[in-house]
């Protein structure tokens, strides 16, 4: 990969492009793009309990893990109420083979339990050294703000790309705030592929319409850790290549 700027998650440092593995099965194939992902430098694989045998799949193909590689995942998808967020973060430290959590997200907000005593409860599981750092996903500024006065909160989770940017003023506040913002669905499902703008701006740079997706988003924010996830090797590789295109004021300009 090439040098990138890295960002700080507790005591390590992440070069600012992860791997997404909602897709992760266990076969041959997903282990695959696991071991190269590391083998190519990527620093953070980002997971969830809700991604079925996702990580299972990354605990039995990478631990015990390199040093410098941070393992993510995310809980409280279907609902926030403590026992069942307790059973969660323990079942991730045994499927991850981990004994501690460095970056542990809330995977929603739910309406039926205040965050306050989410956030408290996130703040006793930091204490018993459980987690390490604490992240949120899909949330507003106001929830942002809300969640810190009760604990730091390292990451935000928003469904952002070039084609949805919903989440511009949470995006601009985690700039402002220095928390890291990781967009989900960074390349819109394979919309930038069949974007003609996108491919006209990529070929005077030799690369893909998806390589100018991520290198706009990585220009986008100095926060910004993008975390596209794929099966394959090969587009593995061709995303992380994105981080060698310096893309002009002009051209991301034109794309914004």
């Amino acid at each position: 990969m090439a040098e990138l700027s890295s960002l700080k998650i507790g005591d390590k440092s992440v070069k600012r492009l992860g791997l997404g593995t909602n897709r992760i099965a266990d076969n041959d194939q997903s282990r695959a793009v696991l071991k190269k992902a590391v083998e190519l430098g990527v620093q953070l694989i980002d997971t969830a309990q809700l991604y079925g045998q996702s990580q299972r799949v990354i605990g039995h193909t990478l631990a015990p893990y390199p040093n410098d590689l941070l393992i993510a995942t995310k809980g409280g998808y279907s609902q926030n109420q403590t026992r069942e967020l307790a059973y969660g973060i323990d079942e991730s430290l045994r499927l991850l083979k981990l004994e501690t959590i460095d970056l542990w997200q809330l995977h929603r907000v739910k309406a039926d339990t205040p965050l306050e005593d989410t956030m408290r409860f996130l703040k006793d599981q930091m204490a018993s050294g459980k987690i390490k750092s604490a992240g949120l996903s899909e949330v507003t500024v106001e929830q942002i703000e809300t969640a810190r006065k009760i604990v730091p909160i390292t990451s935000v989770q928003n469904r952002y790309n070039l084609h949805d940017r919903g989440h511009e003023v949470v995006l601009d506040y985690c700039t402002e705030q220095n928390i890291i913002f990781m967009p989900f669905f960074p390349l819109a499902s394979g919309r930038s592929a069949d974007d003609e703008k996108l491919q006209r701006i990529a070929a005077k740079y030799g690369a893909g319409a998806t390589q100018i997706a991520l290198a706009w988003l990585l220009k986008r924010s100095p926060i910004m850790l993008p975390i596209p996830g794929t099966l394959s090797v090969e587009h593995l590789e061709s995303n992380l290549a994105a981080a060698k295109i310096d893309l002009s004021d002009q051209d991301f300009k034109a794309l914004s």
